[in-house]
């Protein structure tokens, strides 16, 4: 089973194609990355070289754009546009012979369309919701803030949902994204969840939290697809002695004058820290909170797992994929900052629960695997998307 990727960067795709090569089933992987970034790839994972393709034409070009006092979001828009026209074509003119070719979304209609011209298998992989659905959520998500929202442009909506039709198969890494597939009129049959994998060699408990101060930590951006509105005023109500919140990650800008609204009393900006970081801050934690109103399954859960971090999240973060509520954390609705809370509450009140919900944690991302079951089960679904094409 030889199995080609493309890739917007790095995403999760350099993960499953290090587990692809080193089961024999990587053919090729085509990423956006510049070449310097692909060779660095090519020694950290030891992909030879040559199995990476690299076309950074159109990302160079947005990147230099994004520092440039001319650059508008409209020739953004126009760029992105062309960029996926360009990589998509691009991809599918050097497309190798192959079983099965996974595209993430928007880089694989033309290449998906060569595959099955020949026999192979097509897997559209979503790393987020539906990308209609998303754009809807957080359009109603800015309008509540009353914040300007930059909307997907409709070609590249129309692009999506046109792989979404054509794939013999879709993958995506929750049920709350296969739901969002599923509420924009995607087929439920062609969906496959298959939750992402963690490195244990990389992520594992470092320390223990300390005792006098009850310590939460949010990792990612800070922004208002994160939910950290509700997170702010949810730690502002928290009733707590000793409490602290770590922010681990860049700001957006757009929402720093909302936060400065809401108030920052006991919250720490670490900004970007080195990866090797993180698991420092998950493992001196008593809880990783990630209230997020749209995502795709947030790799940093299962990192703090990895870590014995519980976790406080909102179903839109995919965690009901991941855990039980009340095993190995707390989930909470959307939008609810009472919740958020409680829950902030509920664990810092109860010793015995943060203990009980680390030791799950523990447990439970062991027997979820690595990134080398999530390889097995994404060559399972091409064995699936090949056979299917092949009637």
């Amino acid at each position: 089973m030889k199995i080609v990727q493309s890739t917007w960067v790095r995403y999760h795709h350099m993960d499953l194609a290090r587990e692809l090569y080193q089961m024999g089933n990587l053919k090729q992987i085509f990423t956006s990355l510049p070449w310097w970034k692909a060779k660095k790839e090519s020694n950290e994972q030891e992909i030879p070289r040559d199995l990476i393709s690299c076309n950074f034409l159109f990302e160079g070009i947005r990147r230099v754009g994004h520092k440039l006092p001319f650059y508008t979001n409209t020739m953004d828009d126009e760029i992105a546009v062309l960029n996926t026209k360009f990589y998509s074509r691009w991809v599918g003119r050097n497309l190798p012979e192959c079983d099965a070719y996974m595209g993430i979304s928007g880089s694989g209609l033309h290449a998906g369309r060569v595959a099955k011209s020949r026999g192979a298998g097509y897997i559209m992989d979503r790393g987020s919701t539906q990308i209609r659905h998303a754009d809807i959520s957080l359009n109603d998500e800015h309008k509540r803030w009353n914040m300007p929202y930059r909307s997907v442009h409709p070609w590249l909506i129309e692009n999506e949902e046109a792989e979404a039709n054509e794939a013999t198969l879709i993958t995506v890494a929750s049920h709350f994204v296969k739901q969002t597939f599923i509420d924009q009129g995607t087929d439920a049959n062609k969906i496959r969840v298959v939750p992402y994998g963690v490195s244990l060699k990389e992520f594992f408990p470092t320390g223990a939290p300390i005792d006098n101060t009850f310590r939460l930590v949010f990792v990612g951006q800070f922004s208002l697809r994160k939910g950290v509105p509700y997170l702010l005023e949810a730690f502002k109500a928290f009733d707590h002695p000793n409490k602290e919140l770590i922010v681990v990650g860049s700001v957006a800008d757009d929402i720093k004058p909302l936060i400065n609204s809401i108030g920052t009393d006991h919250v720490t900006f670490v900004g970007m820290v080195p990866r090797a970081s993180v698991k420092q801050y998950l493992s001196s934690a008593h809880a990783l909170v990630l209230p997020s109103i749209e995502e795709g399954l947030a790799l940093v859960q299962i990192q703090a797992m990895a870590c014995g971090c519980p976790i406080i999240a909102t179903p839109n973060t995919g965690s009901e994929t991941l855990f039980e509520n009340g095993h190995e954390g707390l989930i909470v609705p959307a939008r609810n900052p009472q919740a958020l809370t409680e829950a902030f509450t509920k664990l810092a009140d109860d010793e015995n629960m943060r203990k009980g919900m680390s030791v799950a944690c523990l447990e439970k991302v062991k027997a979820l695997g690595g990134w080398q079951t999530y390889a097995k089960q994404i060559v399972a679904v091409a064995e699936e998307a090949k056979n299917i094409a092949s009637k």
